[in-house]
C-alpha cells in the first residue's frame, strides 16, 4: 500500500487467473478512504469497508457499435462486481490528453452495457486521467470520447525479450496506456521476458507514424508503425527486432515521422543483462538451442516474411558445417580409422 501526492492510496490487487484464455480477476479490499488500483488505475471512494473484484472485458465488438455512434474508446472496458460494502464514487481511467479539448464534458461519455444493451451516459467530471461516476450501478463500463477532432493520448512502450544461444529477439509495442491491452499482450508474449521502462513523457498524436532504432546492429521490422486507438489492432502491431547477443548496453529510440523528419519521443538504455537475462527455467533447455518448430509463428515478422525464409542461406550453411563436423567426429571415433591414421 502506497499513498501518492494526489491523496490516492495505491493498493495491489489479488490476482486470480484460472485459465490462460480467460481474463484475470482482480480482487481488492479497503477501509474508508480514497484508493487506486495499481494495475488498472481504477479509483474509488468509500465511507466504510468495501470488497470488490473486476475483470477486463474484450472491447472489440462493443467499440464497433460505438463507432457507428461516432465514439471511440478512451479507456478499458471494466466489469466491476461489489462483494460487500458500497463504493460511493468510482473513477474510470482514460488515456486521452484533455489539454487541447474544448468543452471537455461534452466530448466524453461512459459506455454502460446492461441486460438491455448499450447505454451511453453523460459524464459529470473529467480529470486528466479519470472520469468520475457517482453512486454507480455496476456492469461493464468504459470511457468514450467523440470522434471528429484530433486528440493526443497517453502511451506505453512495452518491451519483451527472448535470448537464444547466438541471438536475441525483442518485441516492442507502442500502445495507448491501456491496462487491458497490456494484459493481453503479456499473454501473447508469455515465453518472453518483460523489460520495464518508463513510458513516453509526452502525449502522442493518433494516426501518426513512428519508427524504432537501436544503438547496435539489428534487423527491425517493420520500418514504421501507426499509433492507433483501437486496442485490438494494436495488439498485433509491433517492432520485431533481431540482433546478435550484445556485449554491452545499448539504446532503443522511438521517433515520430513527420514530413520526412524524425522527432525523438522516447529513448532509453537497455542493459545487456535485461536483453540477455536468460530464459525461464521451464524453457531453458529449448531456448538455448534456438527456436523450435513450434515457435515458428513467433519468428514471422510483421510484414509476413518468415525468419527461416529470411535467413535460409545462413541456416543451410550452418547446418552443413555442423554435419561435416559430426561426420569428422564419427570418423575419428572409429578404431579402424584411428589405426589407419585418418585423423
Amino acid at each position: 500500500m502506497m499513498k501518492d501526492s494526489s491523496g490516492w492510496t495505491k493498493l495491489e490487487p489479488e490476482v486470480n487467473s484460472t485459465d490462460e484464455d480467460e481474463a484475470s480477476t482482480y480482487s481488492l479490499k479497503s477501509e474508508a478512504g480514497n484508493f487506486e488500483c495499481s494495475v488498472s488505475g481504477l479509483r474509488w471512494v468509500c465511507q466504510d469497508k468495501v470488497s470488490f473484484k473486476y475483470q477486463f472485458c474484450s472491447s472489440e465488438e462493443p467499440m464497433k457499435r460505438m463507432e457507428m455512434m461516432r465514439y471511440m474508446p478512451a479507456g478499458p472496458l471494466i466489469d466491476i462486481t461489489v462483494i460487500s460494502g458500497k463504493l460511493f464514487e468510482v473513477y474510470l481511467p482514460h488515456w486521452i490528453c484533455i489539454d487541447d479539448i474544448p468543452k471537455v464534458l461534452q466530448q466524453f461519455a461512459v459506455l454502460h452495457i446492461d441486460d438491455c444493451g448499450d447505454v451511453v451516459e453523460k459524464v459529470s467530471e473529467v480529470t486528466s486521467s479519470h472520469v468520475k461516476l457517482c453512486e454507480p450501478v455496476f456492469s461493464p463500463r468504459a470511457v468514450l470520447v467523440k470522434m471528429g477532432f484530433p486528440v493526443k493520448i497517453h502511451c506505453n512502450v512495452l518491451i519483451y525479450s527472448k535470448a537464444y544461444a547466438s541471438c536475441t529477439v525483442l518485441h516492442v509495442y507502442l500502445t495507448p496506456l491501456d491496462p487491458a491491452l497490456k494484459e493481453t499482450i503479456d499473454k501473447d508474449n508469455k515465453e518472453y521476458k518483460f523489460i520495464q521502462k518508463p513510458r513516453p513523457n509526452k502525449d502522442l498524436k493518433m494516426q501518426q507514424d513512428f519508427n524504432l532504432t537501436a544503438g547496435i546492429t539489428a534487423e527491425i521490422c517493420p520500418e514504421k508503425i501507426t499509433l492507433s486507438n483501437g486496442s485490438q489492432s494494436q495488439r498485433s502491431i509491433f517492432f520485431d527486432v533481431h540482433f546478435k547477443n550484445p556485449i554491452s548496453d545499448f539504446n532503443l529510440t522511438l521517433s515520430q515521422l513527420k514530413k520526412g523528419k524524425c522527432k525523438t519521443c522516447w529513448s532509453h538504455k537497455i542493459l545487456k543483462e535485461e536483453s540477455t537475462g536468460g530464459p525461464s527455467s521451464e524453457n531453458e533447455s529449448r531456448d538455448t538451442a534456438g527456436p523450435s518448430a513450434g515457435e515458428t509463428a513467433q519468428y514471422t515478422t510483421v510484414d509476413g516474411e518468415h525468419f527461416v525464409d529470411k535467413h535460409r542461406t545462413k541456416l543451410i550453411n550452418r547446418l552443413r558445417t555442423q554435419k561435416e563436423t559430426l561426420r569428422g567426429t564419427a570418423t575419428c571415433s572409429d578404431p579402424e580409422s584411428s589405426n589407419n591414421g585418418s585423423c
